[in-house]
């Protein structure tokens, strides 16, 4: 399964304050380069894995992320050592019996996970009838299968009881020309003759100007969906705990 494209990806500052935390954090990122660049730069110490090595040594030539070449259901890392395990766009990736305990085992006492994922609002009436007029030749496009689902795996593990959500509003600038290249980008609109491709597109283009007549100015909405949940050790196989003289791991 391919990753969900993020169209112009960040994330609001509130956004990142609310999942990660106000001060900065060691923070884990789940697959991407987008995620781990953006952390940083809002002040955090990052670790990032990737099972691509060619993201991992992209990100690893920065020098200010830490970047491994793994797979999110088995860290290479000790036990209670991050303070946030993040995601964005690829939760829904992950065999969720694996990854949450091993999310659970890297993260320090107290610890949380955070993901979210960037949906777009259909409700809009100029993209709702963008929408309806892509999907008139290709049902599947557009159709928004974003992934966000698989919260509801975080929401009931046992590992992470509790659980909150919250949204923020996030708004991509849509030109005419990247409109027209987003829908004439399509395998089944570059199938049609060339007649048909060109009526089709104008029909598109005609859209994009009766809902900004006279302006190239028009924005996609999206709303950014955003979960934490604080880990609970208890719950693993083989419990963590920690005291004054160090890491203890029952086994």
């Amino acid at each position: 399964m391919s990753r969900p494209a993020m169209p112009g990806f960040q994330l609001p500052p509130a956004a990142i304050d609310w999942l990660i935390g106000p001060t900065p954090q060691r923070v884990l990122t789940l697959s991407g380069s987008s995620l781990p660049r953006l952390l940083q730069r809002a002040g955090h110490a990052v670790w990032a894995i990737d099972k691509a090595p060619h993201i991992a040594r992209s990100l690893a030539t920065t020098g200010r992320v830490t970047a491994v070449a793994a797979q999110a259901e088995s860290l290479p890392f000790d036990p209670c050592v991050f303070d946030v395990v993040a995601s964005h766009q690829v939760f829904h990736l992950y065999a969720p019996g694996l990854v949450l305990s091993e999310m659970a085992r890297v993260l320090r006492p107290g610890g949380r996970a955070a993901a979210s994922y960037l949906v777009r609002d259909d409700s809009v009436p100029w993209v709702r009838r963008l929408v309806a007029l892509v999907q008139s030749v290709d049902p599947d496009a557009m159709a928004g299968a974003y992934g966000a689902d698989a919260l509801d795996e975080l929401r009931h593990s046992k590992y992470f009881p509790t659980f909150q959500q919250r949204s923020f509003r996030h708004w991509v600038p849509a030109t005419r020309d990247g409109v027209l290249g987003m829908v004439g980008g399509l395998a089944v609109v570059q199938g049609m003759a060339e007649a048909e491709r060109g009526a089709f597109l104008a029909e598109v283009g005609a859209l994009y100007d009766d809902a900004a007549p006279g302006a190239d100015d028009l924005q996609l909405p999206y709303t950014l969906l955003c979960v934490r949940a604080e880990v609970d050790h208890a719950e693993l196989t083989a419990p963590i705990e920690v005291d004054d003289d160090g890491l203890v791991i029952p086994l």
